[in-house]
């Protein structure tokens, strides 16, 4: 059975985003990207009602886009049909004990299929409670090297207020969905950042959660603006709020994982202390290299996540994809953003994809302790059988 995709998109409420596909279309899955602002209900129920068969992955957005258009509060669906296996859990509990969400997750995706022996495990997750690195690498370690691990965090319109994920019928926060994909061929799965580092190593001397207090016993703040006003022209402790923002999406952290190897995190502002708030935890002791980026770097690394998952597909054509996208790479593209797009598209081999503007990125693959990204396309794509 070959594997088809159909995306489609609403601008605003008034507009159907459930794309149209023939009577006899097995529909598996559904992944449904929305602002909160979008009335997603009606088209839930749509789709429960058309694809009765059809697991539904939703999340609330940043920003979501088909290969078509990007827009801001609105929806992006894509609808899986193929012969694939899908199981799927909704876990609250993010905020509290994670290792028994963890168990719980583990437990409701344990089944093995061995006629569809690869398993993929998409992963959206509600970020404001700030365990989204360790919630990733646990779920590896109880799922064993043989699980990739793929999906994003959820957005809400830059409010960081309340995210939601679910299923169709349960829309929660504080809560992850997995969706467990067994298939026959593996599926493929692109990831690349567009950062290059600018500093020389810095150390982590005291940290708390997702607060960065110093780097090299001095004020982290003092630290990344010596190391970027050079380079700038701009002191960024002269900037207002929205001025350092910007600023730091150009100048973000990347973590150290090998000699050429960083895992970027977006820092979001200075504290009053001095200090540096990030999107997601940074431990005490670890070694990081101040990193920049530019519109051209964001956008080809865009083609490169793409390329690299070709490259996995192999000889088999790419049905379509699905693309978890850090609104940050929105914010630094900016009217360009649809043209990173239109390239992923492309290197695709012009395949329909769906994705939506994150607060985080989920990529974990074979031997890979990456894990849960900032400001990084990652691709997830399908194979057409």
């Amino acid at each position: 059975m070959m594997t088809q995709v159909w995306t489609g998109q609403a601008a605003g409420s008034e507009d159907d985003p459930i794309p149209v596909v023939p009577d006899d279309a097995q529909v598996r899955l559904a992944f449904v990207f929305a602002s909160p602002a979008f009335d997603i209900r009606p088209v839930l129920q749509q789709i429960e009602a058309q694809h009765p068969a059809a697991k539904v992955v939703f999340s609330t957005t940043a920003g979501e886009f088909t290969e078509a258009r990007d827009t801001k509060g609105g929806a992006s669906v894509a609808l899986i049909a193929g012969d694939m296996v899908v199981e799927q859990t909704v876990q609250r509990g993010l905020s509290g004990d994670l290792y028994d969400v963890v168990e719980r997750t583990g437990t409701a995706l344990d089944n093995h299929h061995p006629s569809h022996p690869h398993r993929t495990c998409v992963v959206l997750l509600d970020p404001l409670p700030g365990t989204g690195e360790e919630l990733v690498l646990s779920l590896a370690a109880r799922f064993g090297p043989e699980v990739r691990l793929v999906g994003g965090a959820a957005g809400d319109d830059l409010a960081m207020a309340s995210t939601q994920v679910g299923d169709g019928p349960r829309i929660v926060d504080d809560a992850l969905v997995a969706t467990m994909i067994h298939t026959r061929t593996p599926l493929a799965v692109g990831v690349a950042h567009g950062h290059r580092p600018l500093s020389t190593p810095l150390n982590v001397t005291r940290a708390e959660d997702n607060i960065v207090y110093e780097i090299d016993g001095r004020p982290a703040f003092d630290v990344w603006a010596e190391n970027t006003q050079e380079h700038s022209g701009v002191d960024p402790r002269t900037l207002d709020v929205s001025g350092r923002a910007a600023y730091l999406l150009r100048y973000e952290a990347g973590l150290q994982l090998g000699p050429d190897t960083y895992k970027i995190r977006a820092p979001l502002d200075a504290t009053a202390e001095g200090g540096l708030s990030f999107a997601t935890g940074i431990p005490e002791g670890a070694t990081l290299r101040i990193t920049e980026s530019d519109p051209e770097s964001q956008r080809a690394a865009a083609k490169t996540a793409a390329e690299d998952a070709m490259q996995k597909l192999g000889a088999a054509r790419a049905a379509g994809a699905v693309v978890f996208d850090c609104i940050c790479r929105n914010l630094i593209l900016q009217d360009r953003f649809q043209d990173a797009v239109r390239d992923v598209s492309h290197a695709l081999g012009d395949a329909p994809l769906a994705g939506f503007e994150t607060y985080g990125e989920i990529a974990l693959d074979h031997g890979d302790m990456s894990g849960f990204h900032n400001t990084t396309t990652v691709i997830l794509a399908f194979p057409e059988q």
